[in-house]
């Protein structure tokens, strides 16, 4: 069937009916666990939503009233992580954690995460994220700044962040973040091999080395796929579990209470050693890369059957099924229920205006703007003491080095917070 979305759909409402549920990895019980029965049924409500957004996704793509069909499905586990960390615990996310930022906007009074996320989806000028420019996740409110979909550019944003805690109490600066907040960052293992990845883990293990406060979790979401590139075997916990200063958390990121538990663990230590985390999260991808990647094109039917028997959401309804949290029927009048929600909310979605011409684009591009007014500098007599024997030479040319020192000069004169790392920069 070339329809995969169709068939993961239908395939989740028949297993449930039918009882035929995937087998856990995991021997945690919800019993022995410290996540409540009320908990487990939030995230599954969470992971449903996030689902049903992805499928709806790919129906609007259909009428030309969506734009983007990368989702979450397969990931839905990282629910299990907008439950467990505060909301002021900043969280750097990629495009797959849909499932996370429902959960965290659970959490804020007055959210409407899933209209936001279809306003995005339909390239609509009220959405909130990114004026319909993208689609990505994000919100001022519960701490998540937008990031892209540039592979790991949002890995060494992470890391200042997160230095920026310790930072900001050390020098007495007014900051947005408790003492005690941390930081989240996600991304995919084949991220994890990108240049900037490995510069940003490896930023984070120096600046830990050096007794320097850093609480941070790298959650790697591990679906063992860069769209049609098998990542080898084993490879992301070899190359990150021995790492110095960098402890390493595995979960299985199918099973919501070993992420819950694993998760938790991670969090302990990340807030009260300020030591950055590897939190590995085994997933699987569902539905291929994205709407226009047809897996069969690299993977046999066979493969895509067997990775679509372990659905997230299966692997949660047996949990539910097993302690009788809900019946069969339940689970699927919640399913129901939920998708007529999200149908309804992209009705009213696709009525609103979307960005149509390249003005409406460009209207809040600035950076090209000549501007003939002077950028703001620190007040003259803190310039004159600090440049001393070159203060006389700021109006004469020089080579772009001395300019650049100057600039970098002014800017730490003008703002307090500023820190330069890098080779060779004195202390």
């Amino acid at each position: 069937m070339y329809n995969r979305a169709e068939a993961i759909d239908n395939n989740f409402q028949e297993y449930v009916l039918k009882g035929q549920l995937p087998s856990s990895h995991s021997s945690i019980d919800l019993g022995s666990s410290s996540l409540k029965s009320e908990e487990l049924l939030d995230i599954f409500e969470t992971q449903i939503m996030s689902r049903l957004i992805d499928l709806r996704a790919r129906e609007m793509k259909q009428t030309n009233h969506c734009y983007y069909t990368i989702g979450s499905s397969g990931h839905e586990g990282n629910a299990v992580l907008g439950k467990v960390f505060r909301k002021n615990d900043m969280a750097f996310l990629h495009y797959r954690s849909g499932a996370f930022f429902i959960q965290r906007a659970k959490q804020h009074h007055g959210s409407s995460p899933l209209y936001d996320m279809i306003l995005s989806l339909t390239a609509s000028k009220e959405d909130p994220i990114s004026g319909g420019r993208h689609k990505v996740i994000g919100s001022k409110d519960l701490f998540i700044p937008p990031q892209t979909s540039t592979i790991a550019s949002h890995l060494p944003k992470a890391v200042g962040a997160a230095l920026s805690i310790g930072k900001a109490s050390d020098l007495k600066i007014e900051s947005k973040m408790d003492r005690d907040s941390l930081i989240l960052c996600s991304f995919g293992d084949a991220s994890a091999n990108h240049s900037t990845a490995i510069g940003a883990i490896n930023t984070a293990c120096w600046v830990s080395y050096q007794n320097m406060k850093l609480p941070l979790i790298f959650v790697c979401e591990d679906n063992g796929l860069g769209i049609s590139t098998k990542t080898p075997q084993g490879w992301i916990s070899q190359s990150f579990s021995t790492r110095p200063e960098l402890a390493y958390v595995h979960c299985d990121g199918l099973n919501v209470i070993d992420v819950y538990e694993k998760s938790k663990a991670a969090e302990r230590y990340a807030r009260q050693r300020k030591k950055p985390v590897f939190l590995h999260m085994r997933t699987v991808r569902l539905m291929g890369h994205a709407g226009s990647d047809v897996e069969t094109n690299y993977h046999s039917l066979d493969y895509v059957e067997n990775t679509e028997r372990q659905d997230p959401l299966l692997h949660t309804a047996k949990i539910v099924l097993e302690h009788k949290l809900l019946s069969s029927k339940d689970i699927l009048d919640l399913y129901k229920v939920t998708r007529e929600k999200i149908k309804a909310i992209s009705e009213e979605a696709v009525t609103r205006k979307p960005l149509s011409k390249i003005s409406d684009v460009a209207s809040t591009i600035t950076s090209c703007e000549n501007k003939k007014a002077q950028p703001p500098l620190p007040k003259e007599e803190s310039r004159e003491k600090t440049f001393h024997r070159e203060w006389k030479k700021l109006k004469a040319p020089q080579h772009m080095a001395k300019l650049i020192n100057w600039g970098l000069t002014d800017i730490m004169l003008q703002y307090p917070n500023t820190l330069v790392f890098g080779e060779d920069v004195a202390e």
